[in-house]
C-alpha cells in the first residue's frame, strides 16, 4: 500500500510539473474527465487514496502524522462529495477552472507540487519499514 500511494503521489507531481511547463495539458485533462460520468472515476481515486493515507498515517514520524491525516481526510471528503453534488454543478466549477489564466494555473500547480512533495517527505519513514 505504501508503494501505491507513493506512485500516485509521484504521478501527481509529474502532472504538476507538466502543468507548470504547459498549462494546456490541464485544460485537456479537464475536458477528458468532463465527458459523461468520468468524474466519478476521479471521486473513486480520491476516496481510495484518502483512505490509504489514513491507514498509512500511523507509520509516519510524529511531525508528519497530522499532515498525512489531514490530507487523507480532505481527499476522502472530496472524493465522497463528488458523488453527492450534481454533475452539472461540478462541471460548471471545472469550466471556471479552465477559464483561468495560464499564470493562475501554474501557481495552482506549484502549490500542489509543494503540498504533494511534503506528503512524500512525510511518508518516507513509512517506506523504510
Amino acid at each position: 500500500m505504501f508503494w501505491i500511494v507513493l506512485i500516485a503521489a509521484y504521478l501527481i507531481i509529474a502532472l504538476c510539473l507538466t502543468v507548470v511547463l504547459a498549462p494546456k495539458l490541464l485544460r485537456k485533462t479537464i475536458d477528458f474527465f468532463s465527458i459523461g460520468s468520468r468524474l466519478y472515476l476521479v471521486g473513486i481515486f480520491r476516496l481510495a487514496l484518502g483512505v490509504m493515507l489514513l491507514v498509512l498515517a500511523r507509520h509516519t514520524k510524529f511531525w508528519g502524522w497530522g499532515y498525512v491525516v489531514t490530507v487523507g481526510l480532505l481527499l476522502s471528503a472530496s472524493g465522497i462529495s463528488l458523488f453527492f453534488f450534481a454533475l452539472r454543478r461540478t462541471k460548471k466549477l471545472l469550466t471556471r477552472l479552465q477559464q483561468q489564466s495560464n499564470l493562475t494555473l501554474r501557481l495552482y500547480a506549484i502549490i500542489a507540487l509543494v503540498l504533494w512533495g511534503l506528503l512524500i517527505y512525510a511518508l518516507l519513514p513509512a517506506t523504510s519499514r
